[in-house]
This record gives C-alpha cells, sequence and structure tokens, in this order.
C-alpha cells in the first residue's frame, strides 16, 4: 500500500458534469516534453483540451451537428 494519502474527490473526479454525456473511459496522450510542460500550466487544461478537439472537428468538418451552433457562437 502507498503512504499517500487518498484523493479527496475520489467519489466524484470522474463523474458526468454538464448536460452532455460523456464517455466512460477517458482518452490520453502522450505529448512532447516541452509541449506537456506548457499543457500542465493551463489553469483548466482539461477545458482548453475540449475546446481544442471540438474546434478542430468542426474545421475538419467532423463535429457532429448537435455541437455546430456552439462553434458559431464561439466563432462571434
Amino acid at each position: 500500500m502507498s503512504d499517500e494519502a487518498a484523493r479527496r474527490d475520489y467519489l466524484t473526479r470522474f463523474q458526468q458534469q454538464g448536460e452532455v454525456a460523456m464517455a466512460e473511459r477517458p482518452l490520453c496522450v502522450r505529448l512532447p516534453e516541452d509541449i506537456d510542460g506548457l499543457m500542465r500550466e493551463k489553469e483548466n487544461r482539461t477545458a482548453w483540451l475540449r475546446d481544442a478537439i471540438m474546434e478542430k472537428l468542426w474545421r475538419e468538418g467532423h463535429l457532429p451537428e448537435r455541437y455546430q451552433s456552439l462553434m458559431e457562437q464561439a466563432a462571434d
């Protein structure tokens, strides 16, 4: 067993947050060290990464229709 204290958010850290249902399992990526460092400095990197992924899918024309209005509002 580890000597580290258990995280306080163990009951809620992977729970649904918001109206859109999230996938059961999170995606994980490894980044080059310098990019990883920049991302870890971000205050809310999870939201930032979600926004970046949505924007890329939107630009490529692969974003599902139900999210189109959100992206158009953000572009204004």
